[in-house]
């Protein structure tokens, strides 16, 4: 948990005006909300509508990253986009997934993995894991 506190007491810091800009704009009294942010305190915590109105408003969603992985999970938003027909979604789809492949195999070509060799594998299932999602999308539409 304090993490979690942790990271969103830093966010609500570097926002527009710091904790006590969040205060006005969330119509709260600003040395309240100054004792529910401080992550060394224990006895005065944020609530969930809090939490929420702190995120929207300073558009950090590293707090909420924080609490996915408490929890094993990773923090993903959802595109929008879909692909005109879904042949094409799917080729695209695979096509990422084979990007993701090839990296994995020129990274394992030395039998070891570097920081620029992880970067880039990251980047291509990153990449893989979008087009899953807008080929999930298509499919929705076609549907529908």
């Amino acid at each position: 948990m304090d993490q979690l506190f942790i990271a969103l007491h830093q966010s609500a810091l570097k926002a527009e005006g710091g904790i006590s800009g969040i205060a006005r704009r969330l119509g709260k009294r600003e040395l309240t909300l100054i004792g529910k942010l401080n992550p060394n305190d224990d006895t005065h915590q944020p609530t969930i509508g809090e939490f929420v109105s702190i995120l929207m408003d300073t558009g950090d969603l590293s707090p909420l990253e924080v609490l996915c992985e408490m929890f094993g999970g990773q923090f993903a938003t959802r595109p929008r986009e879909s692909r005109p027909s879904l042949a094409e979604a799917l080729l695209h789809a695979a096509a990422e997934q084979g990007d993701v492949c090839r990296a994995a195999e020129e990274a394992m070509a030395d039998g070891r993995l570097d920081r620029d060799e992880i970067a880039r594998l990251r980047r291509e299932i990153a990449e893989a894991r979008r087009a899953l999602l807008v080929l999930e999308n298509t499919v929705r539409e076609q549907a529908g």
